[in-house]
Formats: structure tokens, C-alpha cells, sequence
């Protein structure tokens, strides 16, 4: 594992992950991605496919954004206990949904109005893909005593 990481590094690949293409990753994917990439943890890589299923609010269902949802994961894995796990990902429910200006974590809220393939759309989804990265490196590196990097 690093011993360092830099968030604004985080931030970019968390937006370049989630970008139209045929590399694109969904947003679970991306912030996952963004993540292993920035701390290379002992497991494997491949864990980003547990973000497959993160996409248009879990499963396209709206509700709760994948963006975050995969910073929750990448918690998880790398504190690796409910006890550590827990408090820390309230803290980054409270951060992503203050950081979004909506104050919610729902896909469909976080969306509404806006078409689904438009670049607007996009670019906040990138933005909140950026944003959950960021605040889950960020509790990372304190939890787990690495450098950070602004």
C-alpha cells in the first residue's frame, strides 16, 4: 500500500473513469477504480467489479448514487470491520451529501431534471464521482495514518 496519496489525483481519475467512451466505467466503478489506483491495497485490482452493479442509483433502481455507494465499499475493504467501518461512512454519507448542494443520496433527486445523456448530466455525475472519491481517501488517510496529498 502507498504511503501517500494525492486527492486532486483521486479527484481526476474518479471523473476520466467515468467518462463516455468505450472504457467507461459506471460511477461505483470509477470511484472504486480511483481508489485501489491511488492506495494499491493488498487485494486485487479486480475488486472494481463490485461497482458493476452501482450504476444509475444501484442497479438503475435511482436510489441511493453509486458514487457513493462504491466509497462505502472501498471502506469497507480497506478498514475491514463494521466497527471501524460504520461511523466512517456515516461521516462520508454526511460529506457527499453536503458536497452534492442536494443534501441527499439519490440518484434519482440528485438527477432529476436533467436528460440522461446530456453532457450536464455528465459532468455532475463526474462531480459527484470526484467528491465521493475524494472524501473516502480522505478518511482513508487519516484512519489508515497515510500522507495526504492536496
Amino acid at each position: 500500500m502507498r504511503d501517500r496519496v494525492s486527492i486532486s489525483a483521486v479527484e481526476s481519475a474518479a471523473k476520466a473513469n467515468n467518462r463516455p467512451g468505450p472504457d467507461h466505467m459506471n460511477c461505483g466503478e470509477s470511484v472504486i477504480a480511483a481508489l485501489w489506483d491511488a492506495f494499491e491495497p493488498d487485494f486485487p485490482r479486480s475488486v472494481v467489479s463490485m461497482g458493476a452493479g452501482m450504476g444509475k442509483g444501484v442497479g438503475g433502481s435511482g436510489c441511493i448514487c453509486g458514487a457513493l455507494a462504491g466509497g462505502v465499499a472501498f471502506l469497507g475493504l480497506m478498514l475491514e470491520t463494521k466497527e471501524r467501518t460504520k461511523p466512517v461512512a456515516a461521516e462520508l454519507h454526511d460529506a457527499f451529501c453536503g458536497g452534492t448542494g442536494k443534501h441527499t443520496p439519490c440518484c434519482r433527486i440528485l438527477t432529476r431534471g436533467l436528460e440522461w445523456t446530456s453532457t450536464e448530466r455528465i459532468a455532475q455525475c463526474q462531480a459527484h464521482c470526484a467528491l465521493a472519491a475524494a472524501e473516502t481517501a480522505r478518511i482513508l488517510c487519516r484512519e489508515l495514518d497515510i500522507q495526504l496529498e492536496s
